[in-house]
């Protein structure tokens, strides 16, 4: 096997794929952080205790399931929406509140239907939804982010 410098090719190869596998394992556990922070108690505990005590048309165990999932997916998003764009972890948050809050209010209205609202309450409900993610994604996992 012809060597280059004192390095064999196999070995130059063996190296190159062993620096490709580390570095896709650093960012399966950047994701999987990413994805246990979104789906933390200290963010869907808030929405547990407001699903659990309103009038709804869905169960309350398949929410339990399904509030961190989405938390969790939504903060992968929001850290590939901020690499792609290259914005600072504040913007990132205030950014994925925004995006998260249409895409919520889009799936109650057209998939979920989960509230038998009048327009008055769908339009309180709105604000009170607002309000949480703002919360939830600007305070508890801003903090939970920045300090693990």
């Amino acid at each position: 096997m012809p060597f280059i410098g004192r390095y064999s090719m196999l070995s130059i190869v063996s190296f190159i794929q062993n620096y490709v596998r580390k570095i896709s394992m650093i960012n399966i556990m950047k994701y999987l952080k990413e994805f246990i922070v979104g789906s933390s108690f200290p963010v869907v505990a808030s929405f547990y205790y407001g699903a659990y005590h309103r009038d709804k048309n869905f169960e309350y165990f398949p929410y339990t399931l399904a509030a961190p999932i989405w938390f969790g997916i939504w903060n992968i998003l929001s850290l590939f929406i901020a690499e792609k764009y290259k914005l600072s972890l504040r913007m990132r948050f205030l950014v994925v509140s925004i995006l998260s809050v249409i895409s919520i209010a889009i799936l109650q209205q057209t998939i979920l239907f989960p509230y038998n609202y009048t327009k008055e309450e769908w339009k309180e409900y709105y604000v009170y939804i607002v309000i949480k993610y703002m919360i939830t994604w600007n305070l508890i996992i801003y903090y939970i982010n920045k300090y693990i």
